[in-house]
């Protein structure tokens, strides 16, 4: 960013040419701060509690174009990824070469990058536009001809969504299994009730549990015998387990396995 510049004048505080250079200087200062924020940065909201980072010192960060944010989710934690963090804001078009300078900033492995414009202007409507301005600055005058250009043509005003998501790479797992607890809302009471086990919304690639035949959608409901009712107490389960050889019952398509 660029520094403010302080001018100190020997001369009267009403020298009127010399006020006018510092508040410019000022101005133009303050403008270049403005164009330098990076808005993935500024947007940015952290996602996990652990202060998760890439495992590498110096990681060769990698930015993709995101196609399907939950199927995209999906597959970043098949893969063995976890999220950091997740960045969204709307506005003029951003380079995306932005998202991968903040990710490389805080040590993410990957980031997936989302746009979409939400104010498409048809190429007839910024000729109107183009014309209703050319007769403004012709005083009226009738059968303005005009010629454009491709450049012409843009819509200078459009203004898109942006939305990335950053991701660390996680050590080999101890199970390979990211679950959620499910809660159900009765339609009529309004009321909510929690689902019996865990839902299994993926499977580590290559971990044991997926070796082990486990799938995405299947529901655990123990693990060596003591049920599991919460993420975070199953997560402690698993981990005081680590290298030991361990029993889940789970179920798939209401059949308990």
């Amino acid at each position: 960013m660029c520094e403010s510049l302080i001018i100190t004048l020997s001369l009267r505080e009403d020298s009127m040419p010399f006020k006018l250079i510092f508040i410019m200087l000022n101005l133009f200062s303050t403008l270049a701060i403005a164009e330098e924020a990076n808005l993935f940065q500024v947007n940015y909201s952290t996602q996990s509690n652990n202060n998760l980072h890439s495992l590498q010192k110096k990681p060769d960060t990698k930015i993709y174009a995101g196609m399907n944010k939950e199927k995209d989710n999906i597959r970043m934690l098949e893969d063995g990824y976890d999220l950091m963090g997740v960045s969204s804001f709307q506005g003029p078009f951003v380079e995306p070469n932005q998202a991968l300078k903040h990710a490389q900033a805080i040590e993410a492995d990957a980031v997936l990058v989302y746009d979409r414009k939400i104010n498409e202007m048809t190429r007839s409507a910024r000729l109107r536009q183009i014309h209703d301005e050319m007769k403004k600055e012709s005083k009226g005058e009738k059968n303005t001809v005009i010629e454009v250009s491709e450049t012409d043509l843009k819509d200078k005003n459009s203004k898109f969504e942006f939305y990335a998501t950053y991701w660390a790479k996680l050590p080999p797992p101890i199970l390979g299994l990211h679950v959620i607890k499910l809660i159900t809302k009765n339609s009529d009471t309004k009321e909510t009730q929690q689902e019996k086990g865990l839902k299994v919304i993926a499977v580590i690639k290559d971990s044991p549990a997926f070796k082990a035949g486990i799938q995405k959608g299947d529901v655990v409901l123990a693990f060596n015998d003591a049920n599991t009712e919460s993420p975070e107490e199953f997560s402690k389960s698993v981990f005081k387990q680590q290298g030991n050889k361990v029993k889940i019952k789970y179920a798939r398509d209401d059949e308990e396995k």
